[in-house]
C-alpha cells in the first residue's frame, strides 16, 4: 500500500468540506494589497517606508561638454571704420542686389522661376536680420555696459566712504588699549632718508651705464681688430682652403716626419699638463722645464698693452 500523501497528512480531513473552506492565515503582513495591487514584492517601494517632510535636493543633471567662449562682435574703442552699426559698414556687410541681377532674364519654367523668387526673398530676410540683429545687439551693449559702469561707480563711492568714515562708537569703546603712537597712521609710512636713496640709487645706475657703454665700446673695438681675419671674399674662402689643406704645408711636421693632420703633433696637451707649466711644476718634458714662465709672461704682457692702449692687440 502506497504512504500516504504530504497533503492528506497535513489535512486528515482534506475532502470534508468543511477544511476545504476553512481560510489559512498569513503569518506575516505588511500592508494592505488592495491599496497596492499593482505593486509586487520585488519593487522597494512594497513596505511602505514614511518620508521626512524636509524636501529633497533638487540634482542637476552633468552636462558634457563645455560652451565656446563668445566672440566679440564689437570692439572695444569704436571708430568711423570699426562701427558695425553705420551705413558704410551695412552696405558693405549686407550689399543690396545689383542691377545687372535684377535686370537678368527670368527662367521661362514656372518652377524654376518660383525657385528664383525663393531664393531672392531668403537673400532679403538675411539682410534684414543681419541690420536688425546688429543694431539690436549695439543697443543691449551700451545698455549693459552703461548699468556695469553704474554699479562699478557706486561701488567705488560707497568704498572710499567706508574708507574715509571715523572708527565706529561701539568699535572704539570695546578695543583693546593701544597707544596712540603704535596705531596706524593714514598718512602712510615715513622715509626720512628718500631723497638720499634716491640720489645714490642714481648714482649706482649712472655708473652701471657708464660700465656697459664701456663694455660695449670695447666688443666693437675688438670686432674691428679681429675683423682683418674675416673671410668675406670667395679668394680669401679658396687661400684659408689651400692653407688648411695644403699637402706640402711644414705646420704638422714634428721632428721625426712629415704629417697630414694635427695628430702628428701628438695629443692635446692635458688640464694638469696646463697647470704644471703655469706653475713651473716638474713636467715630464725637458722643453717644459727649459721654458718656465716664458708662455704665461707673454700672455700677461698682451694683456697690460691692451689695458694700456684701450683695445685689443
Amino acid at each position: 500500500m502506497p504512504p500516504p500523501s504530504l497533503h492528506s497528512a497535513a489535512c486528515p480531513h482534506i475532502r470534508s468540506p468543511r477544511c476545504q473552506l476553512r481560510p489559512i492565515p498569513r503569518l506575516f503582513s505588511t500592508s494592505a494589497l488592495s491599496h497596492r495591487p499593482a505593486i509586487g514584492p520585488e519593487s522597494p517601494n512594497f513596505i511602505h517606508v514614511p518620508r521626512a517632510p524636509q524636501p529633497e535636493a533638487y540634482y542637476r543633471p552633468h552636462v558634457k561638454g563645455i560652451l565656446p567662449f563668445p566672440r566679440r562682435i564689437f570692439p572695444r574703442t569704436d571708430t568711423d571704420a570699426t562701427d558695425k552699426t553705420s551705413p558704410s559698414y551695412l552696405a558693405a556687410t549686407t550689399p543690396d542686389p545689383s542691377p545687372r541681377t535684377l535686370n537678368a532674364p527670368k527662367p521661362k519654367d514656372p518652377s524654376t522661376r518660383r525657385f528664383v523668387e525663393w531664393k531672392s526673398q531668403i537673400a532679403e530676410h538675411r539682410r534684414r536680420n543681419l541690420r536688425e540683429s546688429l543694431v539690436e545687439l549695439k543697443d543691449r551693449k551700451t545698455k549693459i555696459d552703461s548699468r556695469i559702469g553704474a554699479r562699478a561707480a557706486a561701488k567705488q563711492r560707497e568704498r572710499a566712504r567706508l574708507l574715509s568714515a571715523p572708527t565706529p562708537p561701539d568699535e572704539k569703546y570695546t578695543a583693546a588699549s593701544v597707544l596712540q603712537s603704535s596705531l596706524p597712521s593714514r598718512r602712510g609710512l615715513q622715509d626720512p632718508d628718500r631723497e638720499a636713496r634716491i640720489e645714490r640709487k642714481r648714482a649706482n645706475f649712472a655708473a652701471h651705464d657708464a660700465m656697459k657703454k664701456a663694455e660695449r665700446r670695447n666688443a666693437l673695438h675688438t670686432l674691428y681688430m679681429n675683423a682683418r681675419d674675416f673671410i668675406v671674399t670667395e679668394e680669401k674662402l679658396g687661400e684659408a682652403v689651400e692653407r688648411a689643406f695644403d699637402p706640402d704645408s711644414t705646420q704638422f711636421t714634428n721632428q721625426s716626419r712629415h704629417g697630414l693632420n694635427v695628430w702628428n703633433l701628438g695629443f692635446p696637451e692635458t688640464v694638469k699638463e696646463q697647470l704644471e707649466r703655469a706653475n713651473r711644476g716638474e713636467s715630464g718634458r725637458a722643453v717644459d722645464r727649459l721654458s718656465g714662465f716664458g708662455g704665461v709672461t707673454d700672455e700677461r704682457m698682451r694683456k697690460i698693452g691692451e689695458e694700456l692702449t684701450g683695445g685689443k692687440m
